[in-house]
């Protein structure tokens, strides 16, 4: 059941594949059929009502009616949709609502409707178990179907209605729900939760036994990177486990899921032996693959702020190829890879519709996909399938070029994610690509780091925070950093001339304090596949936490 569960997914897959392939033949006809569509089925919605949905004929008929927005323009409506209003914002059932900590720590709940998921479900594990498949067939060799592992925890929460309320991850892996036995190794109808106990360990326990698992997905490459340091410390516990037939005492596990898990398991020991042959060679490049010998390709968001973390698992594949998965939001899914290896992902015009305004536009221009110009900068707004419309998600995109007729994508930085002392507009992309050239020149791996803004000093200044385990010290490097922060920002050394802003300061981390932070956002209640990366203290809460962990010299 479980091998043709998986061809099933195959050939789903390679469907979606072909689906992104015509749909760049002529995306902006697409994506304007897809608006018609969103216009006609919710035009008897009180927003629908209220914007005129009905004399809408057009773009320019849409933009005219209905403003661009935020989040805090559709709070009162989705408020009134959680209390079990109909008809509010789509016509649709809404199937859940997707929770996020929102960039000023505010809760935000995105309604997720049976139509906004489909491109989660069409375009995530199937199209990279697709991408996997035809990279097999094309060096000659057969895809032989095995389940694959989801490193990505569930929550399993509800609003007090019962409404399901979690990461958009897990409400559009929950479409396939009753296959989790047949196509993942988790045992049962139920990803694991993270507040079960120890899922980190549940994952491996069932992973590893797995012989014939062959993808392995996780929503970041960062999420697979924390799991393989979880590995490194405890795989000798879960061996003893899979060769014994046991649940070790000591791994914390709700006594309801213990023994449901426990009737599901036996002892394995000649699986056992072969693990246990594998780890004592090594945490090195063969690692996957002498452990999974079946394994095809391992998905994940992999690249701008996590392209360190998968270099990390790239160096443990051992020629497994990375799929980059996707670029979207609980908002949206946006864009999708449609090649192993590939960073640029192809616009998804069945998914939303795309509106543009050139980055640094004052005017705030809008545009269409046609517009778009190969090495330009955009914010982007979407309007889904689940009751937003025109909505600025705050994300900023550069195109990288074009499939045929279809925009090729890439996430640059978060609107808000900026430094701005003097008019340099000091961006994540360029802090990221200092420190990716810190990296390069003293030969390190800086994974935690983050630059904020100091304006208790005249003038204000940046500082560089980083952790580090290894002895690196870049107390005394601060000329140097200060000219690849010049080569990332043409602005900054002229400011800096001018006396603008102060010589840049320079502090190591408390090692752990970046862990801590993501610990402290789930005892929260925040989703482990929703915590990014912190590269600038964006607000009061991170500046209060990571300035009290600074190591003291």
């Amino acid at each position: 059941m479980s091998g043709l569960a998986m061809k099933i997914m195959v050939a789903k897959g390679k469907s979606s594949l072909r689906r992104m392939e015509r749909s760049s033949l002529d995306a902006e006809a697409e994506n304007l059929q897809l608006l018609k569509k969103i216009i006609k089925k919710n035009k008897n919605t009180e927003y629908g009502r209220l914007h005129n949905f009905s004399e809408i004929k057009s773009p320019e008929d849409f933009r005219k009616n209905v403003p661009v927005s935020g989040y805090e323009d559709f709070a009162p409506y989705i408020e009134r949709i959680k209390n079990g209003e109909k008809n509010v914002l789509v016509s649709s059932k809404i199937l859940g609502f997707s929770r996020t900590s929102g960039s000023s720590g505010v809760p935000k709940y995105i309604p997720a409707t049976a139509a906004s998921l489909k491109a989660y479900v069409r375009y995530t594990w199937t199209r990279a178990l697709a991408l996997g498949a035809e990279n097999l067939e094309k060096q000659g060799s057969k895809y032989r179907p095995g389940r694959g592992i989801f490193l990505s925890p569930a929550t399993n929460e509800c609003l007090p209605n019962g409404m399901i309320c979690s990461n958009i991850a897990e409400i559009g892996a929950r479409q396939y729900g009753r296959f989790y036995p047949y196509i993942l190794t988790v045992p049962g109808r139920n990803l694991f939760d993270v507040h079960d106990g120890d899922y980190v360990y549940n994952v491996y326990r069932f992973a590893l036994q797995d012989e014939d698992a062959s993808f392995i997905f996780s929503v970041f490459f960062s999420i697979n990177v924390s799991q393989v340091a979880y590995l490194k410390n405890n795989w000798r516990m879960i061996v003893d486990d899979i060769e014994n037939g046991t649940i070790n005492e000591n791994v914390k596990m709700k006594p309801e899921l213990r023994e449901y898990l426990l009737k599901r398991i036996k002892p394995m020991p000649e699986r056992a032996q072969y693990l246990r042959e594998q780890f004592e060679k090594g945490f090195d490049e063969t690692l996957f693959r002498r452990i999974w010998r079946n394994m095809t390709v391992i998905s994940g968001i992999g690249n701008a702020s996590f392209k360190p973390s998968a270099d990390y698992i790239r160096s443990l594949a051992g020629g497994v190829p990375l799929d980059f998965s996707i670029y979207g939001a609980s908002e949206a899914l946006v864009a999708a890879c449609y090649e192993l290896e590939n960073t640029d992902m192809q616009l998804l015009t069945d998914s939303c519709y795309y509106e543009f305004i050139r980055y640094g536009d004052e005017e705030e221009k809008v545009l269409g996909i046609s517009d778009l110009v190969e090495g330009e900068k955009y914010e982007i707004l979407i309007t889904n399938q689940a009751g937003l419309y025109r909505y600025r998600l705050k994300d900023v995109l550069e195109v990288r070029g074009f499939r045929n007729r279809c925009p090729l994508i890439s996430f640059v930085f978060r609107k808000g994610q900026m430094f701005n002392i003097a008019g340099e507009k000091f961006s994540e992309e360029d802090a990221r690509n200092t420190v990716e050239m810190i990296a390069k020149a003293h030969g390190a791996d800086i994974e935690n780091w983050l630059f904020y803004q100091d304006d208790s000093v005249v003038p204000g200044r940046y500082v560089l925070l980083y952790e580090d385990e290894s002895g690196l010290d870049l107390s005394g490097c601060i000329d140097e950093i200060e000219e690849y922060m010049g080569k990332c920002n043409k602005r900054y050394p002229s400011q800096r001339e001018k006396g603008f802003i102060g010589r840049l300061a320079v502090q190591k981390q408390i090692p752990g304090t970046h862990k801590q932070w993501a610990e402290r956002c789930v005892s929260l209640g925040a989703s482990a596949a929703q915590i990014k990366p912190v590269h600038s203290l964006d607000n009061e809460e991170k500046k209060e936490f990571f300035l009290k962990r600074i190591q003291q010299s």
